[in-house]
């Protein structure tokens, strides 16, 4: 969710930092998400997209200066930013860790919270990491193995979202399953599209579980972003 911003500065301070035995400049670092407080993104949050009954709300995303830490004393403590949403009274919490980004949140399955690696931007296409926690599952006696697994599917294509080209895009699927439930038990088709700059441009997500009465349509478009 970033845009590049103050280039003209940047493009100032490379002018009259380097000299001419700066022959191999190191290279730009790339981040796919912002935590400069202040800085806002807007979205199309759009139910049932494609069909008849499809709504549409704005939903405007913007960054704290606050940060909060999950599993205090436990080997997964992290120090996440909260982001606050305009569409409802509910917070998003990320961490970027290296190359590593976590997003910690309630998936819609017995409201179980995890801290999610939702993307590598250093992971070549064709990798793929997974995450696997214990859900309650209705009518079964004891919980239910879940694994999300996320995939790099294409790096460093060209996305346009509400008219605006993003280049250098990673393009991550998602899949839930479970290897304690019968086949076709839950269904998911999840795509993430993320730019350089700006983090989240698009997000298309379908997950239907049946056990848990769960049919989730939903679609989320950059509409524009201003990074402080």
């Amino acid at each position: 969710m970033k845009k590049v911003f103050l280039s003209a500065v940047v493009s100032a301070l490379l002018f009259f930092s380097c000299s001419k035995s700066d022959d191999n400049p190191a290279p730009e670092v790339i981040k796919y998400m912002s935590y400069t407080s202040g800085s806002k993104w807007v979205y199309d949050v759009i139910t049932n997209p494609g069909t008849p009954g499809s709504t549409s709300v704005v939903d405007t995303v913007t960054c704290t200066a606050t940060d909060t830490t999950v599993e205090a004393g436990t080997a997964n403590q992290r120090i996440y930013r909260i982001m606050k949403h305009s569409n409802g009274n509910t917070s998003d919490y990320y961490n970027i860790t290296g190359n590593d980004y976590y997003r910690f949140r309630t998936l819609p399955i017995d409201n179980l919270q995890i801290q999610e690696l939702y993307l590598k931007d250093n992971a070549s296409v064709g990798t793929s990491w997974s995450q696997t926690i214990p859900v309650n599952v209705p009518g079964f006696p004891t919980p239910i193995p879940i694994t999300v697994t996320n995939s790099v599917t294409q790096k460093d294509i060209t996305k346009t979202v509400n008219g605006v080209i993003y280049n250098n895009v990673i393009y991550v699927t998602t899949v839930i399953s479970s290897a304690g439930l019968p086949p076709g038990t839950i269904v998911t088709d999840i795509k993430s599209y993320y730019a350089p700059n700006v983090g989240l441009i698009e997000g298309d997500y379908k997950v239907t579980i049946a056990l848990a009465a769960i049919d989730v349509n939903n679609q989320t478009l950059l509409k524009s972003a201003v990074i402080q």
